[in-house]
């Protein structure tokens, strides 16, 4: 069976995690690179790591890995590819060229898409006598150029969308965190699945819904498409045993053991909704609760998302945060939160070990252990 290069996307500071997962997916070569994680792999690696990988973010598959002097040079080597053997002219595909390192002839990323378009779009017409469309906002095929100087590597996005969209996500707030990060906030936080889990300032349940699948062992892409579905080599027989043998592996007898709470209405009720979406039962409820009022005697691990002061929440909400977590902490509750590393929060109010450096969006956050 053929064998692929592959590179697998993920949140900065999630790295080790995402390799640490891969490793129960495939038994392929798996090394951290900057930005993800590198491993060669065949097709059937290539549908499972898309269905199962909660931390990834886009699976690229390497086509073309060349260097080049200058722009005409650029549109020969793309051009040499057999791009008919990959997209069928019916399809619309899109180009997204990164610029890490600028060659002195080339140093803008539009320029590179559009001499790589024309490329992909005259080989393809002269070897099918139609050309495909181009469409950036919804394409059928994914296509990245990565330009190191006057190294060009070029990759079919295996994804599509990237793969924490899921697909049960229906309501969100401004504030929300994205489902790969939260699986892997949940990963580093080291919980064994046995503990009671506990996200008492839940916002639109990501973390806790994120868990409950982790729980009930629900592969994190069972909802969605993928990009490689639409592919001309596409196996739709293999990809569909994989999805059978995935299903069987589903545990919705398991008695649930996570819990999830908010002092805002509207995001429960958010929630709710979000819930609703799954075709599995996850025998999760969203409770409308103050994080001050939880039991003295019951023990939890603890990972959430608190407001940070930036997007959402104000001093007076903080304090109340504090004070639940004050009591929450004499509970013997374990307790890991992300939050800014410029805020003082951590530092002026409790002992902590930073696990990671992690980006909840543009903002740079310390995912936190906190102790009193």
């Amino acid at each position: 069976m053929k064998m692929y290069e592959l590179f697998l996307t993920c949140p900065k500071g999630l790295e080790k995690a995402c390799k640490k997962e891969l490793q129960k997916i495939t038994s392929e070569k798996i090394s951290i690179s900057s930005g993800g994680i590198s491993l060669s792999g065949n097709i059937l690696d290539i549908y499972k790591i898309n269905i199962h990988s909660r931390i990834g973010m886009n699976l690229l598959v390497k086509l073309s890995d060349f260097n080049f002097k200058n722009i005409n040079e650029l549109y020969k080597a793309i051009y040499q590819y057999k791009w008919h053997t990959v997209i069928d002219p019916k399809l619309s595909f899109s180009i997204d060229t990164n610029i890490i390192a600028e060659n002195r002839n080339l140093n803008n990323s539009q320029f590179a898409s559009l001499k790589i378009k024309d490329a992909i779009c005259d080989k393809i017409l002269k070897a099918k006598r139609k050309r495909p469309s181009v469409d950036k906002n919804n394409p059928d095929i994914s296509i990245r150029a990565v330009i190191s100087g006057q190294n060009c590597k070029i990759y079919l996005n295996s994804s599509g969308n990237p793969l924490y969209i899921r697909g049960y996500k229906k309501n969100t707030h401004k504030a929300s965190i994205n489902e790969s990060l939260a699986s892997g906030l949940i990963s580093l936080s080291g919980w064994n699945k046995n503990d009671n889990f506990l996200d008492p300032m839940c916002g639109s349940g990501t973390i806790p819904l994120e868990a409950s699948m982790i729980k009930k062992e629900i592969p994190a892409g069972i909802y969605r498409d993928f990009s490689f579905q639409k592919w001309m080599n596409y196996d739709r027989d293999v990809f569909s045993s994989i999805i059978k043998n995935a299903k069987q592996r589903i545990d919705e007898e398991s008695k649930s053991n996570i819990y999830a709470s908010d002092i805002n209405s509207d995001y429960i009720n958010s929630c709710n909704s979000n819930l609703q979406g799954f075709k599995f039962n996850l025998g999760l409820n969203f409770r409308l609760k103050n994080i001050n009022s939880f039991d003295d005697s019951k023990k939890y691990h603890i990972v959430t998302n608190p407001p940070y002061e930036i997007r959402i929440g104000d001093e007076y909400q903080i304090n109340i945060i504090h004070k639940g977590f004050q009591k929450l902490l004499k509970s013997s509750c374990s307790i890991y939160i992300i939050y800014p590393e410029n805020s003082n929060f951590i530092k002026d109010n409790y002992n902590s070990k930073k696990i990671s450096t992690i980006y909840n969006g543009p903002i740079k956050c310390g995912f936190y252990k906190i102790s009193i």
